[in-house]
């Protein structure tokens, strides 16, 4: 009797140890995001980045993807490890079909800056000062002055100022159970390059917009150098829409020629209907940015992140190249299995860090003579019906 209670137990004993090693080995062996066989030693994929970042393995992260732990300059704790290059493209081209890429793409989105430092100080031109008559705001107080031979030259100096730009943290997780780890990791990798892809597109397109400034970028709508411009009334809907349509394109900054309209989605039925006489300003294409069309001859597309239509804001006419928008270095990504344990499920995070503002801070001043006629890169309509 004792040797069969001996033997039970060391079945018991080694049954345990070999249901110990499986799990290990399982652990060991997740594949995120790798289709089939090994990845040779000089090679990498984006799944095979992710495993060993899930791993810890900080000798292959350092020789194959060149990657280190990206290091918070604000508190000195570590934080997840940078995306390589590669994979850093791979997760951008995701975002193609959406609002930001699509006017980037158009030569009409913001000014693309990227930064290997905390901050990034940009030297600009004060635009929003009242000029001479004889000058122009555009050119920051800079101007030719007439002389006589022999005369003394008159001191013509451009006036700059610094803008500062702090790069923000945002982050993003996504948890993912051990099973879809284990069975699926091919769609794992897809799941989650598509997720952060678009997650970043609409983020930028976000706080691009409306943004608070506070933690984060500022955006244009509501911003101080966007001129706002009161609904006209008195007549139809049409007529109203219409008045108001050129009221904000007199406002706009002479001389953008990347402007874009940028519209609640619900706004398109009314512009549609807008016209001058029998001619409709608004044209359907179906060729570039969003929906392709144009109002007025400017290309328009839409943004569910924009306000109502009733609302301050809900359209816009902007010249994105007064926008500057800053990344600091390259994505991040971490990895828990612990965070959400009891729920068997394993956690990617990812992080950006990125700010962004208008690069004036009022509207410019016409060289007119009356002091008080102003335009600006960014022109809003008020709250309305």
């Amino acid at each position: 009797m004792t040797d069969i209670v001996m033997n039970q137990s060391e079945l018991a004993a080694e049954i345990a140890a070999r249901l110990r090693e499986e799990v290990a080995a399982a652990v060991k062996a997740r594949d995120v995001g790798v289709a089939t066989g090994p990845v040779a030693e000089d090679e990498g994929s984006f799944g095979d980045f992710l495993k060993c970042v899930a791993l810890n393995d900080t000798q292959r992260l350092r020789a194959v993807y060149k990657s280190a732990k990206a290091l918070d300059e604000t508190t000195g704790a570590g934080g997840g490890f940078l995306v390589p290059t590669q994979f850093e493209q791979r997760i951008r081209e995701v975002g193609a079909p959406l609002l930001f890429d699509q006017l980037v793409a158009a030569g009409r989105g913001p000014l693309m800056l990227r930064a290997n430092a905390a901050e990034l100080a940009l030297p600009v031109l004060e635009q929003d000062q009242a000029p001479n008559v004889e000058s122009s705001a555009l050119v920051g107080g800079v101007r030719l002055v007439w002389r006589e031979q022999s005369a003394d030259v008159a001191e013509s100096e451009p006036k700059f100022e610094q803008r500062i730009f702090r790069p923000h943290s945002a982050d993003a997780y996504v948890a993912a159970s051990t099973e879809l780890i284990t069975d699926a990791p091919q769609a794992l990798e897809d799941t989650l390059v598509t997720l952060f892809g678009r997650a970043y597109a609409v983020l930028k397109a976000r706080v691009m917009l409306r943004g608070t400034g506070v933690g984060q970028p500022r955006g244009i709508v509501g911003h101080s150098a966007s001129i706002s411009v009161s609904r006209a009334t008195g007549g139809s809907q049409v007529e109203n829409d219409t008045n108001t349509i050129l009221a904000m394109i007199q406002r706009l900054l002479p001389g953008s020629a990347t402007v874009v309209w940028i519209a609640h989605p619900f706004w398109r039925s009314r512009v549609m209907a807008t016209r001058l006489a029998e001619t409709l300003l608004y044209t359907v294409n179906g060729q570039s940015l969003v929906y392709g069309d144009t109002l007025a001859g400017i290309p328009i597309a839409y943004s569910e992140h924009l306000p109502t239509v009733t609302s301050a804001g809900s359209l816009i006419l902007a010249d994105l190249s007064y926008y500057a928008m800053v990344e600091r270095a390259s994505f991040s990504v971490a990895y828990s299995e612990h965070a959400r344990f009891l729920k068997r499920q394993s956690v990617w995070l990812f992080g950006v860090r990125v700010d962004g503002a208008p690069l004036v801070n009022a509207p410019l001043i016409l060289a007119d003579g009356a002091g008080n006629n102003t335009v600006s890169p960014f022109v809003e309509i008020a709250a309305g019906s």
